[in-house]
């Protein structure tokens, strides 16, 4: 395979997420347009517009955490108690305060899923 069509293959190569973020990120910082930004990395701006909607598209349909101040617990007993219920497509998800907020924001995307899939 001769190196242009090898970089053609790269180029045609479908995008991740993260890639797509990462790419987005690295024309937003350029400062150029898209069509200039994408034409020197050897795709299509429209492939920057389609991943820019995806991205925003997941951005409005993940779950927002709002800081919630929880007064300090007197024993440790009673700090065990504290916790989070989130009611996700029928079913309550119980977490403790420790837990990562990425990981409860999967988790709850993963019972959307599930939920929508029970429909």
């Amino acid at each position: 395979m001769s190196k242009s069509e090898t970089d053609k293959k790269q180029r045609v190569r479908r995008w991740t997420m993260e890639q797509a973020r990462e790419v987005i990120g690295q024309w937003r910082s350029s400062g150029k347009s898209a069509i200039a930004f994408a034409a020197e990395h050897g795709f299509s701006a429209t492939r920057l517009s389609y991943w820019c909607k995806q991205i925003e598209e997941v951005a409005r349909e993940s779950p927002k955490f709002v800081a919630i101040p929880v007064p300090a617990a007197e024993t440790p007993r009673s700090r065990a108690a504290l916790g989070i219920e989130i009611d996700v497509a029928g079913l309550t998800l119980r977490v403790c305060e420790n837990v990562d907020a990425l990981y409860i924001a999967k988790l709850v995307a993963a019972l959307q899923t599930r939920g929508a899939q029970q429909c």
